[in-house]
């Protein structure tokens, strides 16, 4: 018999993966956990699907083109699935690119059952056949959260789930360490900007490839982006507008959707991370009203997201109006690197170790029936979500996000009831179902009524009624986060 030989070649993982050794997984480890928090914190609920879809599945949101960044798989068992890639060229499988179709199939399959809205959100793995580059590999982590139905029809309430879907994103970045000063989710409006287009006399047919320019405009310089405009056929009011000629600050542009939105991020105190920017466009073509990018330092895309009302009905469902935020571990592991927010070593293993937000809400936030008394429910539910850091920890020169005494009030699990009822009664059984521990009434900024739902037992203040107020020494948070 022959002996086998040692290969000489050195075995290397493909090309766009990563090796995962104990510290490598432990700095993933430590993202994951922060995406988790951010998510549970803000009241969405966990979900997953497959890691690998029908390809059919791909092209119902995005056309054929999507083929070329998929990979594809079929089983050689099947001598129907080997015939039709034979055949066709195109596997019955794909692992998957993105989660937004599987929540969509999933959202379908049972949209007359699940409430309104679904809150969800999930993180894993994801495969994209493309080029590797800085911050873009081929297999890598991805956080998405979705809110799909609204609670109502009006603007405010759309208005209302975006921010909350842009609320926890803010928390994830702040729990990170990451500030307000150097990195912004910047804004803006596809149906206005799609007015605005037609204004140009850019025609229905044109829109989309006006879109897909628009997309690119941090990425090419002015002249090449004047090129692909002019060879699209695109007229020369578009031109202009694109490369500076007519800035975004020259016209006025009727955005109803995003003043309400800026409006539901000042009750959210969300404002130091939000600016408008009429050049961000989100190149997909499923997405239908607010979109929006988080931007690193002035420039760099971070991640990104937006409305997309039309993508649940492509999918058998009924018409769902829905919003989402994607957000992979790749570029923000390089962000918290660049900026010196990763932990290392011991501090390291300790913060991976540290317990989790709590899956049960802490905090189930009401008014108590007078309508005045709502946009101060969203404001306690922001500073709950929040917490409150120590002044001991703030005055520290090398403060990192991760020690242990960050917070002189923890951040705790809290949530709203999206119900149309002003009866206490039929909120507090909202509160029952979900599992909620305190039930919280808001009867204005200085009196707050805090109830044990495991115990029946009402909170008492010492000075006889809590507040909304961090800074106020009956603030209910306080009270909360102590029992928590």
């Amino acid at each position: 018999m022959g002996t086998k030989t040692k290969s000489s070649k050195k075995l290397q993982a493909p090309k766009g993966t990563r090796d995962h050794y104990p510290e490598d997984l432990l700095r993933q480890r430590y993202i994951q956990h922060a995406w988790r928090d951010a998510s549970l914190r803000c009241g969405f609920d966990e979900i997953e699907g497959p890691t690998f879809e029908t390809t059919d599945l791909y092209s119902i949101k995005s056309g054929e083109g999507i083929l070329s960044e998929l990979f594809q798989a079929y089983s050689g068992k099947s001598p129907k699935d080997v015939e039709q890639v034979q055949e066709t060229g195109t596997a019955p499988f794909a692992l998957r690119p993105e989660f937004t179709p599987t929540l969509a199939r999933m959202y379908a399959a049972r949209a007359k059952q699940l409430p309104k809205p679904c809150k969800w959100f999930t993180a894993g793995p994801y495969f994209r056949a493309e080029r590797p580059q800085r911050g873009r590999l081929r297999e890598f982590l991805q956080w998405n959260i979705d809110v799909i139905g609204l609670p109502g029809e009006s603007a405010e309430i759309k208005a209302q789930m975006d921010a909350e879907v842009i609320e926890c994103s803010v928390r994830l970045f702040e729990s990170l360490g990451v500030q307000a000063d150097s990195l912004k989710l910047r804004i803006n409006d596809r149906d206005a900007m799609a007015r605005f287009f037609y204004s140009l006399d850019v025609t229905e047919n044109q829109l989309e490839q006006a879109f897909s320019i628009l997309d690119r405009q941090a990425k090419l310089p002015a002249d090449a982006l004047a090129t692909m405009a002019e060879d699209a056929g695109l007229p020369q009011a578009y031109v202009q507008f694109l490369t500076g000629s007519v800035t975004s600050g020259s016209f006025d542009l009727d955005a109803p959707a995003l003043d309400a939105l800026c409006t539901q991020c000042i009750r959210l105190n969300l404002s130091p991370w939000i600016t408008k920017d009429h050049s961000i466009a989100r190149g997909l073509a499923y997405y239908t009203g607010t979109v929006f990018e988080a931007i690193a330092d002035g420039e760099r895309a971070i991640s990104g997201g937006g409305r997309y009302d039309n993508l649940i009905e492509l999918f058998g469902g009924p018409p769902t109006p829905a919003c989402g935020f994607g957000l992979g571990d790749v570029v923000l592991g390089n962000l918290l690197d660049d900026k010196g927010l990763m932990p290392e070593g011991v501090e390291l293993m300790e913060a991976v170790a540290r317990p989790q937000a709590s899956i049960r809400p802490v905090a189930f936030v009401v008014p108590n029936g007078d309508p005045d008394n709502e946009p101060l429910v969203h404001t306690l539910v922001a500073n709950l979500r929040r917490g409150i850091e120590s002044e001991e920890w703030l005055a520290r020169d090398d403060r990192k996000p991760w020690q242990p005494d960050r917070y002189a009030v923890a951040p705790v699990h809290a949530r709203v009831s999206y119900k149309s009822t002003r009866n206490l009664g039929k909120l507090r059984a909202d509160a029952e179902k979900q599992h909620a521990r305190y039930f919280v009434e808001i009867h204005g900024d200085d009196k707050v009524e805090i109830t044990n739902m495991d115990t029946r037992e009402s909170l008492t203040s010492t000075s006889g009624s809590f507040h909304i107020d961090p800074a106020n020494p009956g603030y209910a948070g306080r009270a909360i986060g102590e029992r928590a």
